[in-house]
């Protein structure tokens, strides 16, 4: 069994089980993570696996947890191939499953279908519930872990190689700087520099800043850095820029919320004595992205910094109640967190 809270290497192949890309995968499987993008990468894998290549259209099935119940996942799992010897159940959002509903896959966990691969995934298992005992002693888990800031460089030149290029130090270090938007946003870009830089085999930092500077995820950095910093003027600006890339009113909220509860862990390890270290580990933010959370938290109290959160609340409920305003009371928002 591999172990829940293992975390793979930058360049490890996206599948931590070898049987599965060898064509041999076994009945009962579970991936979870707070990064999308690996956890997906996971997905198709399995999706690509000799296991399921005869006939994949009629015998790969994926649900999704928030539409498909515990009832009618099962019932697949209890179905047998067509025109084939295995079949592979995906079920996404795991987490969304209510104790109620995972309980209903227990009697199933402890005698699965051997002909079936039923395929976990999700942002998170709680190891203290029934479920995720059941699934770790009857099949195999794999929990995709945060990355910390030092690995994402590494994991960057290794999705810059799969392209045939390679990224310069510093265009590494300025894209890792980046990391908290996400892996998958990340990679997007890469995608684009490799076809921006055409046959080059190299990229360099002036062509990551010449390509990204009007991008929708350099401006959501920009935003979130700008607001953090208390910048209003950059903060206004930066929201203009996503707000013109037709970026929706209910994302960016998404990412102020997503910072100022950050900005509460930050105060919470400054407060049991810790320092930027400590953050860095506990956040796993690049070195830049630390310091200004740091910088900002520590001007600032718990109660101090729960309060914006409220008015992101109240903000999002003006949204839903205001129907064509939404800039003008984006704006109010960013003028209040800077002040």
């Amino acid at each position: 069994m591999t172990a829940p809270d293992q975390q793979p290497a930058a360049g490890e192949g996206a599948l931590p089980w070898p049987e599965v890309a060898a064509g041999e995968a076994g009945p009962l499987y579970g991936v979870f993570g707070e990064e999308d993008f690996l956890v997906n990468q996971a997905l198709e894998g399995f999706m690509a696996s000799p296991s399921f290549a005869e006939n994949p259209s009629l015998n790969i099935e994926r649900f999704l947890a928030a539409e498909a119940g515990p009832a009618r996942v099962l019932e697949s799992a209890l179905t047998l191939p067509f025109l084939g010897s295995r079949r592979l159940l995906i079920v996404s959002e795991t987490h969304l499953y209510k104790a109620d509903q995972t309980a209903e896959f227990l009697p199933y966990l402890e005698d699965p279908t051997p002909s079936t691969c039923l395929l976990f995934a999700g942002a998170k298992l709680d190891a203290r519930t029934k479920f995720a005992k059941a699934l770790k002693k009857a099949g195999k888990v794999h929990v995709y872990k945060k990355m910390y800031a030092r690995q994402v460089i590494p994991w960057l030149n290794q999705r810059a190689a799969a392209r045939g290029k390679s990224l310069s130090p510093d265009a590494a270090r300025y894209l890792a700087e980046l990391a908290g938007l996400g892996l998958g946003a990340l990679d997007s870009e890469l995608e684009k520099l490799s076809l921006y830089v055409g046959e080059a085999r190299r990229i360099e930092l002036n062509q990551v800043k010449e390509l990204m500077g009007g991008s929708r995820l350099y401006s959501i950095f920009d935003f979130t850095d700008a607001v953090a910093s208390r910048r209003l003027d950059r903060a206004l600006t930066s929201y203009h820029q996503l707000d013109s890339l037709g970026e929706p009113a209910v994302r960016v909220l998404a990412m102020l919320s997503r910072l100022f509860r950050q900005l509460l862990e930050v105060r919470r390890v400054l407060d049991s004595g810790g320092g930027q270290r400590q953050v860095q580990q506990s956040l796993r933010t690049p070195p830049q992205a630390t310091a200004t959370l740091v910088a900002r938290a520590e001007q600032e109290s718990a109660a101090s910094l729960a309060a914006p959160l409220e008015r992101i609340l109240a903000t999002d409920l003006a949204l839903k109640s205001s129907p064509g305003a939404d800039r003008v009371i984006m704006e109010r928002l960013v003028i209040s967190l800077c002040a």
